[in-house]
This record gives C-alpha cells, structure tokens and sequence, in this order.
C-alpha cells in the first residue's frame, strides 16, 4: 500500500511510474519556476516577499526568471535537459515523429487547432543499453512555461484555462484531442513501428496540463484507434478529474487549483474551498509552506481567487515535495488518503515554526499523519493522536502531544523536546538503536536517532519557572552532567529463539529476532516481539502487546479485558480502520490480521474485543 500506488501495480512499479511521471513534467516547464522557488526558498513569503517577487521575475546567479535573455540567468534549459536524461529519458523530434506540425526552437509541440495554439505538449522516450525505444513519455505543459511570444502564449493559455472552466461544453474533455489530435495519430505510428503498445506509454502532466492527462484518459477508447486506452496517467495539480478510472490525480490539499472544477465542470464551490474527496485524487496530502503556517495569510481561506494561495501551486514545489514522500520510510503504511504533512518553508521561517497538521480550511483528516520533514533543521510537531515523524537530513527538533508514534529523526543531531519533567515518563532501550518513550497515559512514542532529550523541570522561586534541560540519549539511560535517568527494566533477546522472563515488578521484554518466547511476571509489562513467529504469554498485571513492522504470526496466551493491543507502523491500514476491519473469530481464538502478518489471542472470543483495547496507529 501507498499513496501513489496505481492500478494493480505493486509499490515498487507504482513508485517507478511516479517518478518518472514528474520527472518528465518538471522538463515540460524547462525550468521556469525555478526563479520563484529559489527566491522563495532564500527569502520567504513575509517581509522577504518583494525579493521573492524580484527573484521570480529576473532569477539571480543560481536561477532562472521568468523573463527570459537576462544575461546573467544559468542556462535552465540545459539544467532540465540534464536532469530528465538522468531520470532515463530523452526528447524525441518532430522529425523522427515525421510529424509538420509546429514547434519552439526547444522542440515543443504546439497546440494544432484555432483556441489551441498555444498548447504545449512534450514527446520524450527511454531507450535501453541496446538503443531500442522502450517507452513513450507524453508530458504536457502547464499555463506557464518558456515562451515564443512571452505575453501573448501567456494570455492564451490563461483563455484556455478560462474556457475549460466556463465552456463551451466538454471543451476540457476535449482539449487534448482538439490541440495534439495529429500528433497524438504520428505517436501512435512511431509507437508502433518500434513494437511498442498504448501499455508503454505515460502520460503526465501539471495544472493546464494535468486537465490534458485527465483530457487524453477520457478520450483515449474512442480516438486514435483505442491505442491509449491502456496507457499510464498520472497528473499533478490538476483542476479536473477524468470521468473513467484511469487516472491517478496528485495534488497538495491546499492547492487552489487542483480539484477546482467539479469533474470538468466550473461551480460555486470552485472559488471557495473545494477540498472534496476525489475517487481518483490523493485527498490529504498539504504543502506546509510560510502562507499555510500563517495565521495572517490565512484570513482568507485557499480559493483559485486569492492569488496568494497560489505558491503551493508551483511545479518545484511539487517536484522537491512529493518526492520526499515518495523516499520516506512510511512510504509503504501511507494510502491515497492518508493524511501527508510535507515541509516546504522557506529559510527564514523554517528557524521559528513547527510543521504540524493544522487542518486548514480542508475536510476534517481522519486516521494517522504522517510528517516529512525536509534537509534542512525542522521543527516537527505532532498531535495528541497517533503521528509518524520523519526529519530526514539536517539537525531536527522534535514534539508531540501524546498518542502512538514514530519518530526518524534521520541525519544529523536530533533532539526531542517532551515539554513535560523527565518524570512523567518511562524510557526503555531495545538494544537495536531504538528508544521507546512512554508518557504517563501510557502513550508510546518509537524514537530512532535521537541524540538528545529536552525536559522541564523546576527552576526558580521553587519551581514556579521551568527550565529546559537537555538530556544526552546513551547506552545507561539519560545523561546530564553526572546525572543519570536509568532506562526502565528490560529482558531482551537477540538474533535467535529466545526465552524471556520477566521479572515481578514489570518489565519490557523486547524479543528482537527469531522465534522468540515471552513470559510476563506479576507486574505490568510490555511485550514487544519483534519480527518472528512469537508466543507471548501473559502473566498477570495490565499488559501493553506492542507489534511493529513486519512481526510475523504471533500468539498470545492470558490476555485480558485491561490489557492493550498497540499496532504501530504495520501493513494494511486504512484511515480510519477499527480492529474490526482486522479481527475473526477462529474457533475459540480470536485473530487479528494486518498485511501478511497475524496475532492469535488464544481462548479470547472476539466479543471480548473493545476498541478501548486496541490501538491502532
């Protein structure tokens, strides 16, 4: 399971596709955007905003603007030439598509038709060692992008942003037919006289060009002779959505463009908020940007209207955005629903604000979220329900207000900020490089790579002021100075079939590898398996089972109404789910399934189950 996955390709395929998807879409725009995202990235959206402006128009030393021919602006055409040929992909001409139609002098393909002219529509192929064509990209342009007539071809694209809005009828439905209906015949023909089939070809594109993805998708059974009904579409930041099902449509939550028309049809809810579920869109992943954090920005709701929403918008952000999520480690726990925070601040203001899900003027997000940080030293906030962090590079700072979680804190030196006295939590080590923070409600947080730990304990006048203390993580327990909070009683186990008992006041039994078996003392104790086929066996006390990842086909003998079941970062999760989404009865057993991975509860009905004993994160 992921977020991009698309039809009944496995992960890794529907990864692949993705990524050549917008590998492709970010060379149809050569790099325009580039001066905004730069000038964006240098110097924000508050006080910096008329640098970030000037840097969008004219570019600097390290960027593209977009006005072109100024001298000093680095050839962004031959950057995106370069990183599309990386990606395994190469233009192909005009000329070896024996095709008369029109192009720019870059070898862009032009809209065909009166009211499409001004079009724009990349042709691109992957070769293997052997020279033979593989594959067939179709990439299409948005409204902007490098121009012959730098006004004009703007205002004409703006028209047919407005047509596809306000008609004539079917005019979207229509527009990738009306503007590449030669073209598309000539692909077809080059297609075919390599061997290849509608199956090879992706189809990809952004904004404009996302609603000529969902154009071509809903055309491709009746033209050209059915040879694109097979083919693969993947469309970003697209304002429609086709009416078949061949479509995956990406876009950020809080971009005013996608999901702006009602299938292809403009309505009232198009100028307001219009983050409505799509059968065919990810519905919940948002650009945590400086005008999403603004509390001042945000007096005035995301709407195609209020240009200043516009900057989730952009191709780079995308690009640099959906990519991290593509790379993350919870790629594979993520759905098409699931709720995605990504970090796109920009320099000054990632210094002072932490990212967090602040469900703005968006549907109510239901289930986990999941936060990705970016290379630089985040700020990372989770809620008080059940968060998976990830920091990625950079020296990041981490908080959460309760719940099931885990935390990847990634390169650099990381640090987790509890808030709260080092007393009202637990802390156990596993051994294997993780670091289990258990909070005084008995939530758990799974941190990795985390070098230090801030708490706040009584300072002046007697402890009516806190102060911060920063505790260094080791292998003892928590350092400061000479000062050593222990870690909490632990059996483990290692790589093989281990035995562990626990002892009578409560202990973690961590089992590790292997086929492993747990036995609990008199005390409250946590079991956590690990992977293997595990036997955990309850000795009394109000016990926590706590399985993660892949943990095999466990079983667990003595359990009781007062213990807790926790499933953290397992397969098969869905926004949402409840543990009846996961539990049979088998005879007298009860048993809970997530992915390929099992626990028997053995001797415990299933009318036993309360969703007060099951967490699932």
């Amino acid at each position: 399971m992921g977020v991009y996955d698309y039809k009944n390709f496995s992960t890794a395929d529907s990864k692949a596709l993705f990524s050549d998807a917008m590998a492709i879409t970010l060379y149809s725009y050569h790099n325009l955007d580039n001066g905004f995202s730069v000038g964006y990235q240098h110097n924000g959206f508050g006080l910096g905003l008329p640098a970030t402006l000037i840097t969008a128009l004219i570019g600097s030393t390290d960027s593209q603007g977009v006005i072109p021919g100024v001298p000093w602006n680095p050839d962004s055409e031959k950057l995106a030439l370069e990183a599309v040929q990386k990606a395994g992909w190469t233009p192909i001409s005009a000329s070896k598509l024996g095709y008369d139609g029109k192009t720019d002098v870059r070898g862009t393909f032009y809209g065909e038709k009166a009211g499409y002219t001004t079009a724009q529509v990349e042709i691109l192929g992957k070769y293997d060692v052997k020279g033979h064509l593989t594959e067939i990209g179709i990439a299409f342009r948005g409204t902007s992008g490098p121009r012959e007539i730098q006004i004009g071809d703007s205002i004409g694209d703006v028209i047919n942003d407005l047509l596809a809005a306000f008609g004539p009828k079917d005019y979207a439905k229509n527009y990738a037919g009306e503007a590449f209906g030669k073209l598309f015949g000539n692909v077809v023909a080059f297609a075919q006289a390599n061997g290849l089939s509608g199956k090879d070809v992706l189809v990809s594109g952004h904004s404009l060009g996302g609603l000529a993805v969902n154009s071509l998708a809903d055309l491709s059974t009746d033209k050209w002779g059915g040879f694109f009904k097979d083919s693969n579409y993947i469309a970003y930041a697209s304002p429609t959505q086709s009416s078949t099902d061949k479509v995956l449509n990406v876009g950020y939550e809080n971009d005013p463009v996608f999901r702006a028309l009602d299938g292809s049809t403009f309505t009232a809810a198009s100028l307001g908020v219009h983050d409505a579920p799509k059968e065919s869109a990810t519905d919940n992943i948002v650009s945590f940007n400086d005008h999403y954090a603004s509390a001042a920005w945000n007096v005035l709701p995301f709407s195609i209207a209020n240009v200043p929403t516009w900057i989730s918008h952009l191709p780079t952000a995308y690009g640099d955005g959906m990519n991290r999520v593509i790379e993350s480690k919870f790629y594979d726990l993520t759905s098409k629903d699931s709720t995605i925070i990504v970090a796109n601040l920009s320099d000054p203001a990632r210094t002072n604000t932490w990212v967090q899900d602040l469900n703005r003027n968006a549907e109510t997000h239901k289930g986990s979220t999941f936060i990705i940080g970016s290379d630089g030293n985040d700020l990372i906030q989770g809620g008080k329900g059940n968060d998976y962090l990830e920091g990625r590079d950079g020296n990041d700072t981490f908080r959460d207000s309760g719940g099931y979680n885990i935390i990847l804190g990634g390169k650099g030196s990381n640090v987790l900020d509890l808030q709260q006295s080092v007393k009202n939590f637990d802390f156990a080590n596993d051994g294997a490089g993780n670091l289990y923070v258990r909070d005084a409600n008995g939530g758990i947080s799974i941190t990795r790579d985390i070098a230090s730990i801030i708490t706040k304990e009584p300072g002046f006048l007697w402890g009516v002021f806190k102060d911060d203390v920063t505790h260094s993580v080791s292998t003892d327990g928590l350092k400061v100075g000479n000062n050593l909070t222990a870690y909490a009683s632990t059996v483990k186990g290692g790589a093989g079939n281990d035995t562990l008992t626990a002892h009578a006041s409560g202990d973690w039994l961590f089992g590790l590898d292997g086929n492993d078996h747990l036995i609990g003392g008199k005390g409250n104790d946590v079991f956590v398996g690990g992977a293997g086929n595990d036997l955990m066996e309850s000795g009394g006390g109000v016990d926590t089972f706590l399985f993660t990842g892949a943990f095999g086909q466990d079983r667990v003998i003595g359990y009781q109404a007062g213990d807790k079941l926790v499933f953290m970062g397992v397969q098969g999760v869905a926004p949402n789910d409840d543990y009846r989404a996961h539990a049979t009865a088998v005879g007298h057993d009860t048993v809970l399934t997530f992915g390929g991975d099992s626990v028997t509860l053995v001797g415990v009905g299933l009318n036993t189950l309360s969703s007060s004993g099951v967490v699932i994160a």
